[in-house]
């Protein structure tokens, strides 16, 4: 069983996705209530990534309750009160649960592509703190941490160059903390986002 890593307080985890979309269809007691979703979805690893959400979901719940998702697009468990994050890209899927707050959780695959992208959401003073040229784990744990705020912030769109924005981090390790500030509501909230930084991928989280 691919369970890659799980964790507690809060409670998140990854399932790193081998199985094709039909064996992750079985792990799953109710086949038939997700076969018409699956059927809109023309990519095998679209519905792999789908499925791999629903299977770790079960895994930290132990049962299979019905991911749905309010008109902003931020997911909400049926008939519960706990918070839900999700996240998949290539390879892995994501899952982040709290009881109490609303909460965020990125992962993202290595690619070289974040590079011709990174003047799209970091500023010229996010630039100053990353320091020049950026390596591709900076700009994808930045790119990774201001996803994971704007899912707690559950707002429809954003721009993540200027509605977002980081003011400390140190990335020289492989874990540890990012600070961001918030200029979508009017709280203007900070929070520290938690990353860990893989071979294979980027996740940050909320504490």
């Amino acid at each position: 069983m691919p369970l890659l890593q799980k964790h507690n307080a809060p409670l998140w985890a990854i399932w790193k996705i081998e199985e094709n979309w039909e064996e992750l269809l079985r792990q799953l007691e109710r086949p038939e209530a997700y076969l018409s979703v699956l059927n809109g979805y023309k990519s095998e690893g679209r519905k792999s990534e789908w499925l791999a959400v629903r299977v770790l979901l079960k895994e930290l719940t132990g049962c299979e309750p019905d991911i749905l998702y309010h008109d902003n697009g931020a997911p909400y468990l049926q008939e519960s009160s706990s918070y839900i994050s999700i996240s998949h890209t290539k390879g892995f899927a994501a899952v982040l649960l709290s009881p109490n707050k609303p909460v965020g959780i990125d992962i993202e695959y290595h690619s070289e592509r974040i590079h011709r992208i990174k003047s799209r959401f970091l500023s010229e003073t996010e630039f100053e703190l990353l320091g020049e040229n950026p390596s591709t784990d900076k700009l994808l744990t930045c790119w990774s941490a201001k996803e994971t705020v704007f899912k707690m912030l559950e707002q429809k769109t954003a721009d993540m160059q200027k509605d977002i924005q980081i003011i400390d981090c140190n990335l020289s390790h492989n874990n540890g903390m990012i600070m961001l500030k918030e200029s979508l509501t009017p709280h203007l909230s900070v929070f520290q986002i938690e990353y860990m930084i893989t071979p294979d991928f980027v996740v940050t989280h909320s504490k």
